[in-house]
């Protein structure tokens, strides 16, 4: 016997068996899945169908945001370009504004009026009580028509016009000045894709 044959046998002797093949080692751990997609589907639907809902929400103030920032010209009286009109988009127009109802901000208390350029169907809700004829502004979308019942109610005790399918152009309002809404769907788009991703998981799976 060898001084090699001795050393090995010697090494066994302590109790330790030889090392096995490598076909008979056991299967490596299966590795742990983020705690993000380790969700059940029906929490991953419900948070997908929130956010979609938030970000349907949030969808105009967004889109006004990145709205170009040269004013669409609406024209002044006697050549109004109403054809032009776009929803949430930024607009200027020159008129006498007819039927003027002084409101104040519910938050913030600030006072505006809401009046309509003679001869159409647009209002114009402009900061403070008065100024120049000139007004540039975002135009609303259609949905806020509803918040603005009470003030096209007003006019009409006052002898206005109808106005059916009427649009609202807020003036001062320009793009690239509200991030918040930005952030938010920034952060709800995030949201939706990491359940989305624990949606499919689940499916594959």
């Amino acid at each position: 016997m060898t001084g090699g044959e001795r050393g090995e046998e010697s090494f066994f002797a302590e109790g330790q068996a030889p090392p096995a093949p490598p076909e008979d080692l056991p299967p490596p751990p299966r590795r742990r899945g983020s705690p993000l997609l380790a969700r059940s589907p029906a929490f991953a639907i419900l948070a997908l169908a929130v956010c979609a809902w938030l970000l349907w929400d949030l969808w105009p103030d967004t889109a006004f945001f990145f709205a170009p920032r040269t004013p669409v010209d609406l024209g002044g009286p006697g050549a109004y370009r109403l054809a032009l009109v776009r929803e949430n988009r930024l607009a200027q127009i020159r008129g006498d504004l007819a039927d003027a109802v002084p409101v104040t901000e519910a938050r913030s208390g600030r006072a505006r009026t809401v009046g309509r350029i003679a001869g159409t169907s647009l209002l114009v809700d402009r900061p403070g009580r008065g100024g120049p004829p000139v007004f540039e502004g975002r135009i609303l979308p259609a949905a806020a028509r509803g918040d603005y019942a009470e003030v096209v109610a007003a006019m009409r005790l006052r002898g206005a016009a109808p106005l059916d399918g009427f649009l609202v152009l807020r003036d001062g309002e320009r793009p690239r000045t509200r991030w918040l809404p930005v952030l938010g769907s920034a952060l709800l788009a995030l949201l939706a894709l990491v359940n989305l991703r624990a949606l499919l998981k689940h499916l594959v799976d």
